[in-house]
């Protein structure tokens, strides 16, 4: 693998200016001066407490699903992620794309992003840079103005800023070691503490051997970093090379004289490691420098006992050839072998199954036969693990069926919970094992009933989009309307814009009027993401077209806000109120005209709603439009009559309003009317 491009090093250093520039990753504050007036819960704050906590993949999901996939805040926040390779992979692509539909929606922190793009893009395009700054200053944006008055673009970052970010330092590093960034890598490494390593105790050549980033493996090598490091597991950097798909990683260290005869906690060496994983290159490499093919690690097992159980044909002919065979006989339960050895199942101290009965044991192999055998011997079918983990559960999560079965015929019970709290039928839900499910139903299990640590089972079937085991839950007596707040299962199912399972909760007798913790109902939920096809079924299913939670805002008013053209039609059509005032007094056509709406705005002028209402700070239409540098719609309002000269509770007419953001054209357009 050769130096990554240039570039991507230019955009690991903005990304990592965009992040600092929250603090410490997720103490954002809005840019906009505008009091919200559409109250609503801020659903970016769990996002927003993930990145706090440096949970950056937990983040990126958040923001990348519904309903923050299409909030102009979280975009730009994943945009980060994507340019910093933060619980993403790294994709300068993706981060562009996500800030140009940010700053589409005005928010001007993405529009400085994109600034600083192109002026470090190689050669700097300078005009799209100075073009972006206009927006994001017209927006806003300090830096960004400052900029401009100035007559200077966004200036290289100095990766020195992450030194009071150790967290954000390492991550940033191991990204750009796993692309082979060796650029951005001699950048970060001397900020680094000595002996870094990531939550497994990894360090960054263990992830640059994981990859096969060769570069970035020669690069630490001569900046002295530990060879023969080993991880929570007593793994070493040259184990993972010898797994990544090509062999380069692997020649490199081995010119740094590693110990190649290191074993894990298991006893597994470097020569296992590749057999495993089916790496011919990596495992002759291994042999000639020494390693002995017939050593077996702490369980019994060879290496070319692995290649056969992952039918790794091409290793395993190449280990036989040098004097390995694989086991006859099953000497404990430490390792894979062979489907026809003796069912010896006594794990060997020291195996990952050191403490485990035998039942146990027979189940996490999904042999029936095995099984059987052992219970017949005397075998208790309650068994569990010495973590508490109940036979049958082990068996489900191995997903056995056969097992499953043959345990419950044995007196398993189907209801007993592990030490955890997790209980059977919770496990198989969470694996989506419908079989299973049904089976521990026909044995007694309540399908309404949860243990301590599991959600509901229709609720976790139903947040995973499971329809089959929806329909064998509901097919048990579970209710449809099972789990409450945010675990309604209607608004869950609205929320993934599942309509196929909407379809089904309401024919199963789910109630339309169903809310989240908020009060927001699901067809609020349907409204705010567009989706014509949950509106339909919700209306069909005689959904409340007005209800409306706290803060007063009625699903077309959130259709309003965000410029939802269909969803606005369909609930019009369906009677919805268009006079409708939110607590703060906003009329949908204040919504509309704040979020430069034009076409829902056109609608509402056409239907004489209040053109110069104000709501309880004294705001109008025109006023909010003006704020927002909405032309368009500050055109339509004033083509339709509305008053400029009024004032809010500050004083501010429209006019004041678009020159103090900086809207002068606006601004003019008001006084010449």
């Amino acid at each position: 693998m050769g130096r990554h491009d240039p570039s991507a090093a230019r955009a690991a250093a903005l990304a990592t200016l965009l992040l600092c520039s929250f603090g410490a990753l997720g103490a954002v504050q809005a840019v906009a001066a505008t009091p919200s007036k559409f109250a609503a819960p801020d659903l970016l704050e769990p996002a927003k407490s993930a990145l706090r906590l440096k949970q950056f993949a937990d983040a990126a999901g958040r923001l990348a699903t519904d309903p923050l996939a299409g909030d102009s805040r979280a975009q730009y926040l994943l945009g980060t992620l994507y340019l910093a390779g933060l619980g993403v992979g790294e994709d300068s692509q993706r981060a562009r794309t996500l800030f140009e539909a940010a700053a589409a929606k005005g928010e001007p922190r993405a529009a400085y992003a994109l600034a600083a793009l192109a002026a470090y893009d190689s050669p700097a395009n300078e005009s799209a840079a100075r073009t972006w700054l206009d927006t994001a200053a017209a927006a806003g944006h300090a830096d960004a103005a400052r900029l401009l008055q100035a007559g200077q673009l966004p200036l290289q970052v100095d990766p020195r800023v992450l030194a009071t970010e150790p967290a954000v330092t390492l991550s940033m590093t191991i990204a750009a070691v796993r692309r082979g960034d060796v650029d951005t890598l001699a950048a970060l490494w001397p900020l680094l503490p000595e002996d870094a390593s990531d939550a497994f105790r990894r360090s960054v050549l263990h992830h640059a051997a994981e990859s096969g980033a060769a570069e970035s493996v020669r690069w630490l090598v001569a900046h002295d970093a530990r060879v023969d490091a080993i991880d929570a597991q007593g793994i070493t950097p040259l184990m993972l090379a010898a797994t990544a798909e090509r062999a380069d990683a692997l020649e490199v260290l081995m010119l740094s004289k590693p110990d190649i005869a290191a074993v894990d906690a298991l006893g597994n060496s470097a020569l296992l490691y590749a057999a495993r994983r089916g790496r011919v290159t990596q495992s002759e490499r291994l042999v000639a420098a020494g390693l002995d093919p017939k050593l077996r690690n702490a369980g019994g097992w060879s290496a070319v006992d692995y290649s056969v159980q992952s039918r790794q044909d091409a290793v395993t002919g190449f280990l036989v050839q040098h004097g390995a065979q694989p086991a006859r006989r099953r000497t404990t339960g430490a390792g894979p072998g062979p489907r026809s050895a003796g069912p010896i199942l006594r794990a060997a101290a020291g195996d990952a199954y050191a403490g485990w009965p035998d039942v146990a044991l027979a189940a996490s192999r999904t042999d029936p036969a095995m099984l059987k055998s052992v219970l017949g011997r005397g075998g208790d079918p309650e068994a569990t693990t010495a973590a508490g983990q109940p036979a049958l559960q082990v068996a489900i999560a191995a997903s056995s069926s056969a097992s499953v079965g043959v345990l419950l015929a044995a007196g398993a019970s189907p209801t007993r919970p592990d030490r955890a709290g997790h209980t059977p039928l919770g496990v198989a839900v969470s694996h989506g094992r419908k079989d299973i499910v049904r089976m521990l139903l026909e044995r007694g299990a309540n399908p309404n009933e949860h243990g301590a640590s599991d959600g509901a089972p229709f609720t976790t079937a139903v947040r995973r989009g499971n329809a089959g085991i929806v329909q064998v839950l509901l097919a048990h007596g579970a209710r449809a309307d099972t789990g409450k707040g945010d675990d309604a299962s209607l608004v869950l199912a609205t929320q993934r814009g599942d309509a196929a399972m909407v379809s089904l909760l309401l024919r199963s007798g789910a109630s339309p009027e169903t809310t989240d913790a908020t009060g927001y109902t699901a067809l609020w939920h349907a409204a705010c993401r567009d989706d014509a096809a949950v509106l339909a079924l919700l209306l069909g299913a005689g959904a409340n077209v007005n209800a409306a939670a706290a803060d007063g805002v009625t699903p077309i008013a959130c259709a309003a806000a965000r410029g939802n053209d269909a969803a606005f039609d369909k609930l019009l059509r369906a009677g919805a109120e268009v006079q409708a005032l939110s607590r703060s007094g906003d009329t949908l056509l204040m919504l509309a005209a704040r979020g430069n709406h034009a076409v829902i705005v056109r609608r509402l002028v056409a239907l004489r709603v209040g053109l110069d209402a104000q709501n309880t700070f004294g705001d109008t239409a025109l006023i909010l439009a003006s704020q927002a540098g909405a032309g368009d719609v500050v055109d339509l309002l004033l083509q339709a009559g509305a008053k400029k000269t009024l004032r809010n509770r500050d004083g501010i007419a429209a006019a004041d309003a678009a020159a103090a953001r900086g809207f002068d054209a606006v601004a003019a357009r008001i006084r010449s009317s």
